[in-house]
């Protein structure tokens, strides 16, 4: 009886093996064969463990394609590695879909599709409006003095803060003598700013742990996505093994930030919105929420999920590009010199850079550039979905195929860069030296472009400028600042590192 048991197990295991493996759309890109259950998903882990996505530049070769397809889980998916795909994926507007009803996002918004970034249609496309056209007011997407005045105030604290030491047992807990821990120091600063325009206010330098307690947990989400935290969006089940697979974190870290929002939110309504003030883009979400036939789209849990998709990705990113460009000019002295060489130049000593200099300081820009394209902080960027049957580079999609954009693929395509294994600014300058086409895509592009390109790039050019301009970077023996002392998960994070700072000359206030 159980020889025939095992050879009905074994005819099984055949017919599903077979199901499995063609049972993949006909004239669809080229695929990636897997296996049943565990996918392709593990045959990219047993690639490179720590960063998954790198394996897909042997298919790409192997399958002699740019344009290659596999099932990760159960979603037949599609993923474009080149500059010319990526774009024409970027720009179709049938591409423009999101998989809003997979597990983590959905169990991240209260168990329903809520947000701006897991979001799709006309819920996406209403609530995405509403968002930048009442943000641009104060500063969002669009250059406003007053706003780029307090940007300055902030540095200016930043860098008096590096320069003179702690205040208080939490910053004791990120400056230690001349060491500075990165990326966590940039919480603070990175975090006021997206909150003035969400809140209408900021902290006060000694209410910063605030800041920094939203930025670590906003950190600690990322990195749960990591190499075996990411299965579960594949295979939802494997969240029964609790924080095994990093679920726990990943709820966790998402309840944080919601109660965080949910405590100021309601401090906003008792204490400044309900005197008439209207400050910030909370106030004229809870304007909207007073009117008469609403859309159903609109309501209190939106207002949180959506302050948090865009404060998320502003509090982690800029603390990540910007540690990594610090490491990478490290690493690189010739580039640092250019970069400090060039400030010096243009702005000196006496105050700080401004975002109007940057048109002056090409190098310093191309740096931060470099620093996207070497260190691509979304790999596999944010996943798409094909919302109707179509075709892409004559071949077959699907409707409810998933997208993927693999960013970091067309930032290392050597056909493409000619040396991407090098960290050279200069691809990003003409032979005059002046900025050339951004060829790398570090916020996306088309309908799906980062809502805060503007003000990420704003941020991250005067955080970075002003550090260059104030301070050497030293290396700190033991600590993990080496070009691979990074973390995968949804971003390409740098581990957290003590760097000495050393100051570069006698500062004067901006003010």
């Amino acid at each position: 009886m159980s020889l025939f048991l095992l050879v009905i197990l074994f005819f099984i295991i055949i017919y599903e093996s077979y199901k499995y493996l063609s049972k993949k759309p006909p004239g669809t890109p080229p695929g990636i064969v897997g296996l049943p259950i565990i996918g392709v998903y593990w045959f990219l882990l047993w690639g490179d463990y720590d960063f998954p996505h790198r394996t897909l530049a042997y298919y790409t070769k192997k399958l002699k394609s740019k344009l290659i397809s596999c099932y990760l889980g159960s979603f037949f998916t599609v993923i474009a590695n080149d500059y010319a795909t990526i774009k024409e994926v970027s720009m179709r507007e049938e591409f423009d879909g999101r998989i809003s009803e997979g597990f983590i996002a959905k169990k991240r918004a209260f168990d329903k599709k809520l947000g701006i970034f897991f979001t799709e249609g006309e819920q996406w496309r209403e609530q995405r409006r509403f968002a930048l056209r009442h943000m641009r007011d104060f500063g969002f997407g669009r250059r406003q003095e007053i706003f780029e005045a307090k940007i300055m105030e902030e540095l200016n604290i930043f860098i008096d803060t590096l320069r003179n030491g702690p205040i208080g047992q939490d910053e004791e807990k990120i400056l230690k003598s001349d060491m500075v821990l990165f990326p966590d120091v940039l919480y603070a600063i990175a975090g006021n700013n997206i909150w003035d325009i969400m809140f209408g206010y900021r902290f006060k330098r000694e209410k910063h742990e605030k800041m920094r307690y939203f930025g670590r947990e906003a950190m600690k989400f990322q990195r749960a996505a990591d190499t075996i935290g990411g299965a579960i969006a594949f295979w939802p089940f494997l969240h029964h093994f609790g924080n095994l697979f990093s679920y726990k974190n990943i709820i966790d870290s998402s309840y944080a930030l919601i109660d965080f929002i949910k405590e100021y939110l309601q401090r906003y309504k008792a204490e400044m919105y309900e005197q008439g003030d209207d400050y910030g883009f909370v106030g004229r979400y809870l304007n909207k929420l007073k009117e008469d036939n609403l859309s159903p789209y609109f309501s209190e849990e939106q207002l949180i999920l959506s302050v948090i998709d865009f404060m998320f990705p502003a509090i982690t990113a800029m603390p990540s590009v910007v540690t990594h460009a610090i490491k990478l000019t490290m690493h690189h002295p010739d580039v640092a010199k250019k970069v400090r060489d060039e400030i010096h130049t243009v702005v000196g000593t006496g105050r700080l850079v401004t975002w109007d200099d940057r048109k002056s300081l090409p190098y310093t820009e191309a740096t931060l550039r470099e620093t996207m394209r070497y260190e691509t902080l979304t790999p596999l960027s944010v996943f798409h979905k094909c919302t109707k049957d179509t075709t892409l580079q004559g071949y077959f999609i699907p409707a409810g195929t998933v997208m993927v954009n693999n960013l970091a693929g067309m930032d290392h395509d050597p056909d493409f860069w000619g040396d991407p294994e090098n960290f050279r600014p200069e691809r990003f300058l003409t032979d005059d030296g002046q900025l050339n086409k951004d060829m790398s895509f570090p916020f996306g592009i088309g309908h799906r472009v980062c809502a805060g390109e503007t003000f990420g790039r704003l941020t991250l050019f005067g955080t970075f400028a002003c550090l260059m301009q104030n301070f050497d970077f030293l290396f700190v023996e033991g600590q993990p600042t080496g070009i691979e002392d990074k973390l995968h998960g949804l971003i390409v994070s740098p581990k957290n590192t003590w760097i000495r700072i050393k100051p570069r000359h006698t500062y004067m206030s901006y003010f």
